[in-house]
């Protein structure tokens, strides 16, 4: 279950939604207004992103599938809408479309375990380039 902590009341609760599986999430990222922004989750070994509707205390899965097991450890937000994930142990990049609420991976493929684990943007929004640290 998603888990939701309010700093300013000092309390916490879990959502409604449930979600099987361990090590699910572990790349998240805000995208949005403060008060109401969306959360998207990059699957690790899930096997579909997550959305955290913010404003509406609840939570689902998109419905692309992806296959494999430590696929995500890193997303960087909000570049031209859309939140771009870097591959840990999956094969290719995975572009998360915020307004259509889909996401599909690029066609380029990488080979390898552990590839990359800490990502950032650079540049204006429209046009930032994202650079990503090589794990091992």
């Amino acid at each position: 279950k998603v888990l939701k902590i309010d700093t300013y009341a000092g309390s916490s609760n879990q959502l409604t939604e449930t979600y099987s599986g361990t090590d699910q999430y572990k790349s998240c990222v805000a995208v949005g207004p403060d008060a109401s922004a969306t959360v998207w989750c990059a699957p690790y070994s899930a096997d579909k992103v997550l959305k955290i509707d913010t404003s509406a205390d609840s939570s689902t899965q998109l419905a692309e599938t992806y296959s494999g097991s430590n696929l995500y450890a890193s997303c960087v937000s909000g570049i031209s809408n859309n939140v771009w994930c870097a591959p840990y142990s999956a094969d290719k990049v995975l572009k998360i479309d915020t307004y259509a609420g889909s996401s599909n991976q690029l066609t380029e493929t990488y080979s390898g375990t552990d590839q990359y684990k800490s990502c950032v943007a650079v540049g204006p929004d429209a046009s930032a380039t994202v650079w990503c640290a090589p794990y091992s």
